[in-house]
């Protein structure tokens, strides 16, 4: 009976079995696609709270601050130096006893009055150069001995220049026209002109204050804009322009030329630069303490001792200008 009845059951539980499976895979497919559906209609409805849109725009670079430009350190202005005068000094020497002097100005105002010395300056006697030859501003003096001096001067009559002399240490002086043409001299009246032995020549510049002659062929300008030129051809040609600062005065020395200086920083008065004639300058010493009034400087070359006079002191040098006393 068991046997019949299982024999019985047995295709039906089978198909019951098929049907469930199929059952179940029908409702796994269909599960399947209603998954499907909601995630494609999940992603074509927004929601319904949207985070605001996102909308990009080219990126703008920050508009650098301007930054202010460095203010300029205002540079010191130096006032351009004023022109050297032409001196109211003349100093000439021999040596270092023997010197001469004088004081010079307009023509036919100011006579012709040197003054000597023959004990290293502490004493000077003056001379009457006017009287006998009616000279007035002297221009140069030169000295050839402890009696003898020459000068260029101006005469009283018409302001042209002539040559004196004295022979007796100035007890007399006279005239000696014939001298004249083979002299170095400055043109008082255009000084841009130098008379050499040759013949007028003309200035390396437009102002010359002073000459230095070491001979006929030899010699140093001075000008106003403190530059020195040098000539070995007696002024056909001139050399360079050599900046001297502060020049004030010019003369011969040893070897090369000797020029005085004031402003110089660390000497409230004058000292002095050695010149070589060439492009060369070597500073020299402070030789006085008082800044001189403007164009009262004048040196001299005594052989081995240098002179100075400035303002109301005169000084020597006996060491080429290092020291001076």
């Amino acid at each position: 009976m068991a046997a019949q009845i299982k024999k019985a059951t047995t295709p039906e539980v089978r198909l019951s079995r098929r049907n469930l499976a199929i059952a179940g895979v029908i409702a796994f497919v269909v599960f399947d696609l209603i998954l499907i559906v909601w995630a494609v209609v999940a992603v074509r409805t927004p929601p319904h709270d949207p985070l605001p849109a996102v909308t990009s725009s080219p990126a703008v670079s920050p508009t650098p601050s301007a930054t202010p430009a460095p203010s300029a350190t205002p540079k010191p202005t130096s006032t351009p130096a004023a022109d050297a005068v032409a001196p109211t000094r003349v100093l000439a020497a021999l040596d270092g006893s023997t010197a001469w002097r004088a004081s010079t100005g307009p023509c036919p105002a100011t006579p012709a009055s040197p003054q000597i010395t023959t004990d290293g300056g502490a004493n000077w006697k003056p001379t009457d150069a006017a009287g006998p030859t009616g000279a007035s501003s002297i221009l140069g003096i030169s000295v050839q001995s402890a009696s003898q001096a020459s000068a260029i001067t101006l005469a009283s009559q018409g302001c042209t220049p002539e040559f004196i002399r004295t022979y007796v240490a100035g007890d007399n002086w006279a005239t000696y026209p014939d001298q004249l043409a083979g002299s170095w001299y400055v043109d008082a009246a255009k000084r841009s002109v130098v008379h050499t032995p040759t013949g007028d020549v003309q200035a390396p510049c437009a102002t010359v204050i002073g000459v230095a002659v070491r001979d006929a062929a030899n010699a140093a300008v001075l000008c106003a804009n403190h530059a020195v030129h040098a000539t070995g051809n007696g002024g056909a040609a001139w050399g360079p322009a050599v900046p001297v600062p502060g020049s004030v005065a010019i003369s011969t020395a040893v070897n090369g030329y000797l020029i005085a200086v004031t402003d110089r920083q660390g000497c409230a008065g004058t000292a002095t630069d050695s010149f070589d004639g060439g492009s060369a300058l070597a500073g020299g010493g402070c030789a006085t303490s008082a800044k001189p009034p403007a164009g009262s400087v004048a040196v001299a070359n005594g052989g081995s001792t240098l002179w100075m006079w400035s303002g109301d002191s005169v000084v020597k040098s006996t060491d080429g200008g290092v020291t001076w006393r």
